[in-house]
């Protein structure tokens, strides 16, 4: 099977469409793989505890780390640069991901 390239934004922007209709959350999490088989080891959530505990108690928070395992595992079995790290940017009602080379993560997690 070929790589997708519109695979990942298709699919967060589905979850937003199910989750963050009338959101005005903004933030961002990174996430990564450290582990062989590229599944999802480690995720930090920078946004208002507010905008968080809505994000969890809806649901969203649970299928958005579900997708990003699937994210990373999708990735890494084509081969794509930056397939372990990343982030998520969460834009009130949308969604973006970037893949990030470590230096670049490292650096953006640290601020």
């Amino acid at each position: 099977m070929s790589y997708d390239g519109n695979f990942d934004q298709n699919r967060l922007d589905q979850l937003a469409k199910q989750y963050l209709t009338q959101s005005t959350s903004e933030g961002r999490v990174f996430f990564r793989s450290d582990s062989d088989d590229n599944r999802l080891d480690h995720a930090r959530w920078q946004l208002e505890d507010a905008d968080h505990d809505a994000l969890k108690d809806s649901g969203f928070k649970m299928d958005l780390m579900e997708l990003l395992d699937t994210l990373l595992v999708y990735r890494a079995e084509h081969s794509k640069p930056n397939a372990g790290q990343g982030v998520v940017q969460i834009l009130g009602n949308r969604l973006a991901i970037e893949w990030l080379p470590e230096s670049k993560f490292s650096a953006l997690c640290d601020e």
